[in-house]
C-alpha cells in the first residue's frame, strides 16, 4: 500500500489529477475508436468528400471560437463549471451523430464536437484547472501522466474500433462514447474539486469592442508565444494534415502499414509522456522544448532522405518524441508565464491562434504536394522549424 502511494504521488495521481486520469480513462476507451471510424462514417451516410471537409473546417472553426470562449468563462465562473458544460457539448454532439444521418445533423455535431474543446484537442478549463491543482515542480509529471493514460487508451482499442464498426455496427461505437462521456461527467461532477480562487473580473466600463480585441490579441509579454503557436501551426498543418495521403499517394503505402505507423506513434508517445513529464520538472521546462524542436528537425530531415517503410517508421517514432518532449513542459512553461487570474484565457487564446493558422493548411499541404511533389509540404515544415527554433531558443526559463 505504501508502494502504491509513493508511485501515485511521483506520478501526480492525487486528488483532481486522479479524478481526471479516471475520467480520461474510461471516455477514451470509446473515443479512441471514435477517432478511427467517425469519417468512414460520416462518408458511409452518401456525404461526399467535398461534405467531409466542410464537416471538418466547421470543426476546426468551432474549436477556435471554443477555445477562446471556454478560457475566458472558465477564468470568470470557475474551472469545474466550464468542465462539466464542455463534456456535456461532446455528449450532445454525439447525440446528434446518433439521431440522423441528416447533413443537418452532421452540420450540428460539427459544430458542438468543435466547440467543445475535447476533440483531439485540450479544454483550456481542464488544462488550468490541472496546473492549479499540483505544485510547481510536480506540474508537467500531472500533465503528461493524464497524456498517458489518453494515448495508452488510444493505442490498445484504436484497432477495435474497426472491428466493432464492420461487425456490430457505427453505432455500437456512438452508445459506448456517450455511455463513457455520461460517466465521467458523474465523476466530474462528484468528485472535481474548484482551483480558481480568485475569479477575473470584468470592467462594465470597457466597451465590447475593446473586449473583444482583448480576448483576441495577444499579451504584449507573452507575444513570443503566440507567435511560436503561429509559426508551428502553420508548419504541423501544412505538413501532417496531407501526410498519411501523400504517403498512400508517392510510396503506396497500405492501410495496414498506415495503422503501424499510427499505433508507434502513439505507443512511443505514450510510454515517453511520464518520463519526460518528470524530467521537465527536475531540469527545467526549455531543455524538454528545445529537445522537441530538435526532434521535430530530425523528424522532417528523415522523412525527406526515407525510401523504405521501415526508415518512414523510425523517423516516425522520433516524431512522436518532438511532440512527447513539446506538451506537458510547454503546459507547464505557459502556467508559470500567465498570471492566475487570466491562466485559462492565455491558454484558450494560444491554442486558438494554432487553430486559426490551421484551417487554410491543409489545403495548402494539398496544392504543394499536387504542384510541387512529396517533399514540398515537409519543406514548409523545415522552414517554419527554423524560425520557430530561434523563437524558442531565445526564451527565458519561467
Amino acid at each position: 500500500m505504501t508502494t502504491l502511494r509513493s508511485l501515485a504521488r511521483h506520478l501526480a495521481l492525487e486528488g483532481n489529477i486522479r479524478v481526471l486520469a479516471l475520467q480520461t480513462l474510461i471516455s477514451q476507451l470509446g473515443f479512441g475508436m471514435f477517432y478511427v471510424i467517425w469519417q468512414p462514417y460520416v462518408l458511409s451516410t452518401g456525404v461526399s468528400v467535398v461534405g467531409l471537409g466542410i464537416i471538418q473546417s466547421i470543426i476546426n472553426l468551432s474549436t477556435a471560437v471554443g477555445l477562446i470562449f471556454w478560457g475566458i468563462l472558465s477564468d470568470q465562473l470557475g474551472r469545474k463549471r466550464v468542465i462539466l458544460v464542455s463534456n456535456a457539448c461532446r455528449v450532445i454532439a454525439l447525440i446528434a451523430l446518433m439521431v440522423s444521418t441528416n447533413f443537418a445533423f452532421l452540420l450540428v455535431f460539427a459544430f458542438f464536437i468543435g466547440f467543445s474543446s475535447l476533440f483531439m484537442q485540450a479544454n483550456p478549463a481542464r488544462s488550468a484547472l490541472t496546473s492549479e491543482s499540483v505544485d510547481s515542480n510536480r506540474r508537467a509529471t500531472a500533465f503528461s501522466t493524464l497524456l498517458f493514460f489518453s494515448q495508452i487508451t488510444n493505442t490498445l482499442v484504436a484497432s477495435a474500433g474497426g472491428y466493432l464498426a464492420v461487425t456490430l455496427g457505427y453505432h455500437s461505437i456512438f452508445y459506448i462514447c456517450v455511455a463513457g462521456d455520461l460517466v465521467g461527467l458523474l465523476l466530474l461532477g462528484i468528485f472535481l474539486k474548484e482551483t480558481l480562487k480568485d475569479p477575473a473580473k470584468e470592467d462594465a466600463a470597457q466597451s465590447t469592442a475593446s473586449k473583444l480585441v482583448d480576448y483576441l490579441v495577444p499579451e504584449r509579454s507573452l507575444a513570443k508565444l503566440y507567435l511560436i503557436m503561429t509559426v508551428m501551426g502553420l508548419g504541423y498543418g501544412t505538413t501532417y494534415s496531407v501526410f498519411y495521403g501523400t504517403l498512400v499517394d508517392t510510396y503506396r503505402f497500405d492501410p495496414i502499414q498506415l495503422g503501424i505507423l499510427s499505433t508507434s506513434f502513439n505507443l512511443t508517445w505514450g510510454v515517453t509522456s511520464i518520463p519526460l513529464g518528470r524530467l521537465s520538472d527536475r531540469i527545467g521546462r526549455l531543455p524538454l522544448l528545445k529537445a522537441s524542436w530538435a526532434a521535430a528537425f530530425i523528424a522532417i530531415l528523415g522523412f525527406l532522405a526515407s525510401r523504405s517503410f521501415e526508415m518512414f517508421l523510425l523517423f516516425n517514432m522520433i516524431s512522436a518524441l518532438d511532440t512527447s518532449f513539446w506538451l506537458s513542459a510547454w503546459m507547464a512553461y505557459v502556467a508559470e508565464k500567465a498570471s492566475s487570474e487570466r491562466l485559462s484565457t492565455v491558454m484558450g487564446k494560444l491554442e486558438s491562434y494554432v487553430r486559426w493558422v490551421g484551417i487554410p493548411a491543409p489545403w495548402l499541404g494539398g496544392l504543394l504536394y499536387s504542384s510541387y511533389g512529396f517533399a514540398a509540404p515537409l519543406v514548409v515544415q523545415a522552414i517554419c522549424l527554423t524560425a520557430s527554433g530561434a523563437l524558442i531558443f531565445s526564451l527565458k526559463e519561467a
